[in-house]
């Protein structure tokens, strides 16, 4: 699909928090890109040949070129798409401020999503070990926000940046995780903030665009969490089944 920029492809899977993430930021942007829906037991050739090392989603197309791995992509998406007046800036504008927003955005990759997927494929101790530490790292943004000391609505005040991207994905998500954690998050009257950000977000259009309704993924990782448990009854460890 020709976009400001050029061409652009996002490899995808409609429930990967991990590729939701990659289509608020490229719609935040304004990028026009076409979705090329994948399917992880059948892997394209397309998929293959543009991320080799990990051969996962997502992978984002720009001209002919793959960009994987999605901390990369929001990156790439905010270099290749700079701020200008019609473009909005998916960083802050001190140096300091992009170093939080750098921080939470990996903070949400590699603690709170990838706890979030031990809860759909690990059983017995190491399931309770997830579940406790999800709730542990919805406390952590809770105290994360408040300790940043905007009003917000957004994770760093009144815009969006790189950190409110790679969550907004929380948006379809918290209550499949409580549904496979059988969890329930502290609510507003503690975390006030986070419910305060999640309205917010749920608001923006560039996130209802890119988050599936709440019912389809809790019924899709519903039946997957029972694929799982009956082909992999000991836990599957590494990565989702291929």
């Amino acid at each position: 699909m020709e976009s400001k920029g050029g061409e652009v492809k996002l490899l995808w899977v409609k429930s990967s928090p991990f590729v939701m993430s990659s289509a608020i930021a490229l719609r935040e942007k304004g990028v026009e890109f076409e979705e090329v829906e994948e399917v992880l037991t059948a892997k394209s050739e397309l998929l293959l040949r543009s991320n080799p090392v990990y051969e996962l989603v997502p992978v984002l197309i720009h001209n002919g070129k793959p960009i994987a791995d999605s901390l990369v992509i929001l990156e790439y998406i905010e270099e290749a798409w700079p701020p200008s007046d019609t473009t909005p800036s998916l960083l802050p504008g001190s140096a300091y401020d992009r170093s939080l927003s750098r921080f939470w955005a990996d903070f949400a990759n590699k603690k709170f999503l990838e706890t979030a997927l031990k809860l759909l494929k690990l059983v017995g101790e190491d399931h309770m070990t997830a579940r406790k530490e999800i709730v542990e790292h919805f406390l952590t943004l809770e105290n994360g926000m408040r300790a940043i000391g905007s009003e917000g609505p957004f994770f760093l005040g009144e815009k969006m940046s790189m950190a409110d991207v790679m969550l907004g994905p929380l948006v379809s998500w918290l209550p499949t995780l409580e549904a496979l954690g059988d969890l329930k998050f502290p609510g507003p009257e503690k975390c006030g903030r986070i419910y305060e950000w999640l309205a917010a977000m749920q608001a923006r259009p560039s996130v209802a665009a890119s988050v599936p309704p709440t019912d389809w993924l809790a019924q899709q990782m519903a039946e997957f969490r029972l694929y799982i448990l009956e082909h992999y009854p000991g836990g599957l460890y590494g990565k989702l089944p291929q």
